[in-house]
């Protein structure tokens, strides 16, 4: 029953980001406490939702560009503790590099989302007639089922991805040690003042988190 709640509850984030709810259901934070309060370990995604939240801030957008995806870094990582044994707590930077990875295809996916929406208005533009709230509800509809299918199969690619590799690995890693690199590279959120491109951005963050994780 949680599991389905917290399905349906993606959806909403998709809604909220995306589709100009603006009740802040999807800010990190917020999916941390509400997964947290679903999945019984509330202090745990309290945790990853801080750590999200800070990743957020290596690219802050301007305009209309879209953001990345941090709601679903927040979403995939709570779910992803719940369904994880904590005998894995050692791997957990391996999950969120993973989860990292993953929010590119998911934002990608709001692209297409918003290409779709914009085909429908100029379809009805061009017909000479215009339908505001059926565009409405028809943004809303995608924006929800894009929330619940790609944040779904998201989290599910990232479990299996990680499950093969975990049962690949011969080594671990000091979970306590892992702890001290993350608060000390979540500080590379200064690298949203750099002028370069995002892609490179992120490439440089996930590269120190990679090296630290090969160190440790």
């Amino acid at each position: 029953m949680n599991v389905a709640l917290a399905v349906l509850y993606s959806g909403l984030i998709s809604v909220d980001r995306f589709a100009a709810f603006n009740m802040m259901l999807s800010r990190p934070l917020v999916v941390s406490l509400v997964l947290g309060l679903l999945f019984g370990n509330s202090l745990e995604c309290f945790f990853v939702g801080i750590i999200f939240e800070a990743i957020g801030l290596v690219d802050v957008p301007f305009g209309t560009r879209v953001p990345k995806e941090d709601s679903f870094g927040a979403f995939a990582g709570c779910s992803l503790l719940y369904f994880l044994p904590h005998t894995h707590e050692p791997n957990y930077v391996l999950l969120f590099l993973l989860i990292l990875l993953m929010m590119y295809p998911v934002t990608l996916s709001l692209h297409i989302t918003r290409a779709v929406n914009k085909k429908l208005y100029l379809r009805q533009q061009r017909s000479g007639r215009i339908y505001p709230l059926r565009l409405l509800v028809t943004g809303f509809c995608f924006s929800y089922a894009r929330g619940v299918v790609f944040y779904t199969l998201g989290t599910f690619i990232i479990f299996h991805v990680y499950s093969f590799l975990h049962g690949n690995r011969n080594t671990d890693i000091n979970f306590y040690l892992f702890s001290l690199m993350a608060f000390a590279f979540l500080s590379g959120y200064v690298l949203r003042f750099l002028s370069a491109k995002t892609y490179l951005k992120y490439a440089a963050f996930m590269l120190g988190l990679l090296i630290g994780w090969v160190i440790l």
